[in-house]
């Protein structure tokens, strides 16, 4: 059987957002167009699509309202150099939510939001 995972991120501004995941993040952009665009890794699929295809009636404008996106949701991307993306990070002045730190589970892995509010947890393999 073959699995494969995919996340839509609603955001305000497609190029900021698609800057972010390819240029601070490392993803590799697969395809896109005016409203959209999907980095795909492995069997994994992050689609970001402008948050204008959203109508009036849509879960996330009519019962989903939060003013921080993603609320409750922590992202975590899985990457081959962490400290590679740390760098990143710092280097274009991103915040850093939570600096780097060891887990239990014997990774590591720290700790930031993207530009629209989303949590992520970047981590190593």
């Amino acid at each position: 059987m073959s699995v494969l995972f995919r996340v839509e991120l609603y955001v305000k501004d497609i190029e900021e957002s698609i800057k972010f995941y390819q240029d601070i993040i490392g993803l590799e952009l697969y395809g896109r167009n005016e409203r959209s665009a999907r980095f795909n890794y492995d069997c994994f699929s992050l689609l970001i699509t402008s948050e204008t295809v959203l109508d009036d009636n849509h879960f996330f404008k009519n019962k989903a309202k939060s003013k921080v996106k993603g609320n409750g949701f922590e992202f975590i991307i899985v990457v081959d150099e962490l400290e590679t993306v740390h760098h990143r990070c710092l280097e274009n002045n991103h915040p850093i939510e939570i600096g780097v730190e060891k887990y239990p589970w014997d990774m590591r892995g720290f700790k930031i939001a993207d530009p629209d509010g989303y949590f992520l947890r970047i981590t190593s393999k």
